[in-house]
């Protein structure tokens, strides 16, 4: 693992500028956008790191997993000993000055070139990234996790033979994210069973893809004492989460008025009460109440895994039976991984623009970039871990788009896009530079 004198090799004077000024700008943003009271999933979070103080994660008469223990675990020693949550957010700002190192060092490794820096302020100041520094939300830390991840992964395929220090760091970084972000486990079980058939195919590729397979396999060891845990609560196998009946019912929703995005049971039992207090951001959730409170009622009685699995079985049938309304939700939930837009009972603001705007420019530039390379055929000749990296995120973005995609979910593989353009703008458009020279 690399130390923090070594993270720091390579600044240049204007990387030395920056960075710093960076940080400044983080913690600023943490104390003036900050709120005292928890907000949204906060409190949920803030649950689970109590429990983690007192020596459990969940109680085991009705377990409710809406998340893995990662961040809960990365807060709860602060919470433990009272300290302010302030500070607690402020870590937020740390863990994003430290990820944009490790996207520095990646860049590096294929070039170290001037133009690196627009690159770490273009991710610096991604507008969706900024928007939850403030909040105790694991995004940053799935965020810091990512670009760990991607920098060691790149140092395992960048020399012939494998260094063992840079598998297990990979290792470890990949078993965080799955941790931090569960939908991660069934990304790396699915590339586990992609590489497996590459293997038999590719015999040209086997080393590389072996040692990809290393790397997967070992994340789920690494996991292994939590899926332990997660099973002797549930019964279940790789059963991570209780929440994925709620998203697949919602993404399943046969009305015409929604759009597919999630809500929380409460939203739908009490959303026609004058009194409730849904989430800040929806409007009336009376017609939510009205259109599913009447299949929803029978399922307070039963545990989280009950209702969870009677949920997912109810999803199936709108599936079934509004198959044309299910792939224009499907659609709708495209539309909210990229652009946070639609939301089903929600007043429509600016912030839409914040997510709209930063990932239009990056997904036209990173399509632009990709077509070329596949009509030139320089697809193959990118090296073997950025490769891994853009199917991983395609696994990711596949399963969002399945099950709950909005804006900050796409954050996660920001950096998988990013690096893609930079080393295409810095590396590729180099070479071409060169070859024009010599000819």
């Amino acid at each position: 693992m690399l130390t923090n004198s070594k993270l720091m090799f390579y600044l240049t004077s204007k990387e030395k500028i920056v960075f710093p000024l960076l940080l400044v700008l983080y913690i600023l943003i943490i104390i003036c956008f900050s709120q005292s009271k928890l907000t949204g999933d906060e409190s949920r979070y803030y649950r689970y790191a109590v429990n983690i103080t007192q020596g459990f994660y969940e109680a085991k008469d009705n377990p409710s997993l809406g998340n893995g223990p990662g961040y809960p675990l990365l807060i709860a020693p602060f919470i433990g000993l009272g300290i302010p949550l302030i500070y607690t957010k402020i870590l937020n700002a740390f863990l994003l000055f430290f990820s944009l190192m490790f996207f520095k060092k990646t860049v590096d490794l294929y070039s170290k070139s001037k133009y690196t820096i627009n690159f770490i302020i273009i991710l610096g100041l991604y507008p969706p990234l900024l928007r939850w520094l403030p909040y105790m939300y694991s995004e940053t830390f799935a965020f810091f996790s990512m670009c760990g991840l991607i920098f060691f992964l790149c140092k395992v395929f960048q020399k012939e033979k494998l260094e063992l220090k840079y598998v297990l760091a990979s290792t470890l970084f990949l078993g965080l994210l799955v941790i931090i972000k569960v939908i991660y486990l069934h990304v790396v079980l699915a590339a586990i069973f992609l590489i497996g058939i590459a293997i038999l195919i590719w015999k040209n590729k086997r080393k590389p893809l072996k040692s990809a397979a290393l790397i997967l396999i070992g994340s789920v060891l690494v996991i292994s004492p939590y899926l332990f845990y997660a099973y002797n609560l549930t019964g279940k196998l790789f059963y991570l989460g209780t929440a994925g009946g709620e998203i697949l019912y919602h993404r399943s929703t046969p009305f015409e008025n929604e759009f597919g995005n999630w809500f929380a049971i409460e939203d739908v039992i009490y959303g026609d009460e004058a009194t409730y207090k849904a989430d800040e951001a929806y409007t009336n959730l009376s017609q939510l109440s009205k259109n599913h409170k009447e299949k929803f009622v029978p399922l307070l009685n039963l545990t989280h895994i009950e209702q969870d699995s009677i949920l997912k079985s109810m999803a199936i049938d709108n599936m079934i039976n509004h198959p044309l309304k299910y792939v224009k939700n499907t659609v709708a939930n495209i539309g909210r991984l990229f652009i946070h837009y639609p939301f089903s009972y929600r007043s429509q603001n600016l912030n839409m623009f914040g997510y709209m705007i930063p990932n239009s420019i990056l997904l036209f530039v990173f399509s632009v970039l990709f077509f070329t390379n596949l009509y030139k055929k320089r697809l193959l000749n990118l090296p073997f871990a950025i490769k891994l990296t853009l199917i991983f995120a395609l696994l990711y973005t596949s399963a969002l788009i399945v099950l709950d995609g909005r804006g900050r979910n796409f954050i996660v593989i920001v950096p998988i896009v990013l690096l893609y353009i930079a080393y295409n703008l810095i590396v590729q458009y180099k070479l071409c530079s060169q070859n024009k020279n010599n000819e």
